[in-house]
């Protein structure tokens, strides 16, 4: 429970008061908060520490620390009204008399006070004594609130939380015998940054971002944290750990969670735990060949020279990680993490690439990158956009600017202290949202542990690096510039379908090479920067081995083309079928052209021509290594996260086939609503209806949509000399699902109902009729009109 921290008298004790961690950030950012009046008016602060110090060597500890950290300097009438809060208890963690007897100066504290003080125990010791302490506070009681409202108990404890999942989950069962969880408070600094704690506010306060916060506007995001300076004295404690523990199971993990998290309602501390912990378990599981190609590990050259670092060291100084988010908003952005010391410079920071616009003004006309938003920590704190806008003069060019906002000047320059003061600050204040809850521990070693058993078991091999540069994974390349010329692709059929195949991938940098029967529909696409090929031995000829040819041709014709191209084809050139074949076909012609040695996918295509142009949804059956040998090219043919792999051979072109079917009967419910609307008594705007019904209702979708711009276009008489004939064709894949259905016994009677009336339109026009030759004319550019 929050509450005022001026009311709130509290009794802190620094468990290994005598260690770096309480001279470096503890003490110090008490002095902070004491400074700046945010300490509470009753406060005692206990030091406890194995040593036998006396009073004056107490003070002068306490002073040493606050002269070298503090950061400004010290009035000697500040730091003597400050030295009083505290005093020191010697005793070992394993000694139950020391905390009997620390128990007592508590209530004699209290005591003084006349009331029952609130505890916060510190503990700034390494995790091997926590056992110790956790028992022997409970042993003395000190892990008990006086009651439900007054005197409440605290823990804060220090990262690491354990050195795998199991030994994470162990240390959370040791916890949780003597602590409940709203009494433990785990500390990962970085979530008290500035900038990271900017972040929230930056989306969740302002209009401007948020709502195109996915993969609709976010091409990558990189998450670095580059360190100039090296382990220094830390050889023993860092060999042991290395940068992937160090860092990467905890900060980077935490500045991940700060980006992508879903918007809290209510702000609630559970809600924002929750929506932190969901992004870590959406993080795509690993698997040997991804640990291979998107893992790296690296040794700083005279990292061995440390003291306290093995001969035969195999620890990373530099890590370097690429995965992403299993989540609907944030699938097929790819996610870059990296972390290591002695680097080229110090940076640390998250960086936003947009997506390049499909329609950029001017970008033709000079250098253009995409729009960047950097979260920086180091070497400024700052929040910084890079865009693009037209250079002042005569010339029609852009250039680039910098919205740099949020510099930040921190009011004390030492390391740690502004941080350590709200992490001490929130702990009496009672408030959890900017520490780690248990989920999210569980979660992160979930991800991290995969990746140190692999690099154990030599998954990954250590490679070096010379002081003073920072290594580059070859997966870290920009997409754009891991294409190459060897990227080509032969299509077959530049109809509507094809053509914007071909028309994407060429604005993706593949060579594409184009054949059409009809020369003239190859003429027209050349002039648009496409190879034009004349004939399918000149199209095979224009190819390197290894060939790719993507058939987009009727289902009627495939066997015909396959006659012709395969005997021009070589063993190990792979044919892609994106038509619509019937999946049998599929199976058959697989089977027939491995015989040959070729290389055979279905692939169900969806989304018209429009999407085959702007992004369509792949559906991909075939052999599983085949299909991710091919992940690249169905990654640029399909709108973000609309391809996967379906099974084996068939397998593609048959959920394409049940995907059309449905689409029969949901096209046929919308004709046949509309019509009995347009029969009604009411004289209703059919347009609005469709309009109303496509924002926010139950039916909303793409085809309730492509019906308004139909109404748009040929009112709501659906004009049928210009568009839309109450008769209306089918093409093949609604009588395959339903002759699938009847081999499996299964009843489709909406699919099977579409399919009839379909037929009986050719003698039985009608308007239910007239909208879905609409909506046929609207997505897939059929000329559904009576001429």
């Amino acid at each position: 429970m929050k509450a005022n921290i001026h009311n709130t008298p509290s009794i802190f004790v620094i468990m290994g008061v005598t260690g770096d961690l309480a001279a470096k950030k503890i003490i110090p950012s008490l002095w902070h908060l004491s400074l700046h009046g945010l300490l509470p008016d009753r406060l005692a602060v206990i030091g406890f520490a194995r040593r036998t110090l006396s009073d004056a060597e107490f003070e002068n500890l306490v002073r040493d620390a606050v002269m070298k950290q503090g950061g400004i300097k010290v009035v000697e009438e500040d730091f003597s009204r400050f030295f009083k809060l505290f005093s020191y208890h010697s005793g070992t963690f394993e000694d139950e008399r020391a905390f009997q007897s620390l128990a007592s100066r508590i209530d004699e504290v209290g005591s003084t006070w006349g009331v029952c003080a609130n505890k916060l125990f510190y503990l700034a010791t390494p995790p091997s004594s926590y056992e110790s302490i956790f028992k022997n506070l409970a042993a003395a009681k000190l892990n008990l609130p006086c009651d439900d409202d007054l005197g409440w108990s605290r823990l804060l404890v220090e990262k690491p939380f354990g050195t795998n999942l199991t030994t994470a989950k162990e240390l959370q069962t040791l916890l949780t015998k003597y602590f409940k969880e709203e009494q433990i408070y785990r500390i990962d600094h970085y979530l008290f940054k500035e900038i990271i704690q900017g972040i929230e506010n930056f989306r969740f306060s302002n209009n401007l971002f948020e709502n195109t916060w996915d993969n609709t506007t976010i091409e990558r995001i990189d998450i670095r944290l580059l360190e100039s300076i090296g382990v220094e004295s830390r050889g023993n404690f860092y060999d042991a750990v290395g940068a992937l523990r160090d860092v990467g199971q905890n900060h980077l993990l935490a500045m991940l969670s700060a980006i992508a998290m879903e918007y809290p309602l209510g702000m609630e501390t559970s809600t924002i735990h929750k929506n932190r912990t969901a992004v870590l378990e959406a993080l795509a599981p690993w698997t040997d060949k991804t640990l291979r190609e998107k893992t790296f590990r690296a040794e700083q050259a005279d990292y061995k020279n440390i003291a306290g670092v093995a001969e035969n060291s195999q620890t990373e100084t530099y890590f370097a990680l690429k995965t992403e988010l299993v989540h609907s908003r944030w699938e097929g952005i790819p996610i870059y993490m990296e972390a290591g010391k002695r680097m080229a410079e110090a940076r640390k920071e998250i960086v936003l690439t947009l997506k390049h616009p499909p329609m950029c003004l001017l970008c033709q006309a000079g250098p253009h990158e995409p729009n960047r938003i950097i979260f920086r920590l180091e070497p400024n704190d700052e929040i910084i956009i890079h865009f693009w806008t037209k250079k002042p003069g005569f010339e029609r060019i852009v250039e680039e600017r910098v919205f740099s906002f949020f510099l930040y000047e921190k009011e004390t320059k030492v390391q740690y202290v502004e941080e350590y003061s709200k992490i001490l600050h929130s702990a009496m204040m009672g408030d959890q949202v900017r520490f780690i809850s248990s989920s999210e521990v569980e979660a992160s070693w979930k991800f991290i542990d995969p990746i140190i058993d692999g690099w154990n078991q030599g998954v990954v091999p250590l490679v070096s690096y010379e002081s003073g540069t920072t290594p580059a994974p070859k997966f870290f390349e920009i997409v754009d510039e891991e294409k190459k010329s060897g990227d080509q692709i032969g299509i077959i059929g530049l109809g509507k379908m094809g053509g914007n195949i071909a028309r994407r991938l060429h604005s993706k940098k593949w060579q594409v090479v184009g054949f059409n029967e009809v020369s003239d529909v190859t003429k027209k696409i050349e002039s648009e920067g496409i190879l034009g090929a004349y004939s399918m031995q000149e199209l095979v000829s224009k190819l390197s081995k290894s060939r790719t040819v993507w058939l987009m041709v009727p289902h009627q014709v495939v066997d015909v083309v396959l006659d012709e191209l395969t005997p021009l084809l070589e063993k190990g050139d792979t044919v892609i079928d994106g038509g619509n074949s019937l999946y049998k076909e599929s199976i058959r012609r697989s089977k027939k052209l491995a015989v040959m040695g070729i290389n055979f996918l279905d692939i169900g295509v969806s989304g018209g021509p429009g999407g085959a142009r702007d992004g369509a949804c792949l559906m991909v059956g075939g052999k599983r290594e085949l299909y991710e040998k091919y992940e690249s090219l169905f990654k640029d043919i399909s709108v973000d996260g609309g391809y996967g792999y379906i099974g084996e051979s068939g397998a593609g072109h048959f959920v394409k086939m049940i995907h059309n079917g449905i689409e029969y009967g949901m096209m046929q419910a919308i004709g046949e609503g509309f019509e009995v609307m347009k029969k009604s008594p009411f004289s209703l705007d059919l347009h609005s209806v469709a309009e109303i019904y496509n924002h926010g209702s139950v039916i909303t979708s793409r085809l309730v949509g492509w019906l308004a711009d139909a109404y748009k276009k040929f009112s709501d008489e659906l004009n049928a000399e210009a568009c839309c004939s109450g008769k209306v064709s089918h093409s093949g894949e609604g009588q395959w699902t339903v002759d699938a259905a009847h081999e499996f016994g299964v009843p489709v009677k909406i699919i099977e109902g579409a399919l009839e009336f379909r037929k009986q339109s050719q003698e039985n026009p009608s308007y239910t009729g007239q909208v879905v030759s609409a909506l046929r004319n609207q997505f897939g550019g059929h000329d559904t009109s009576n001429k």
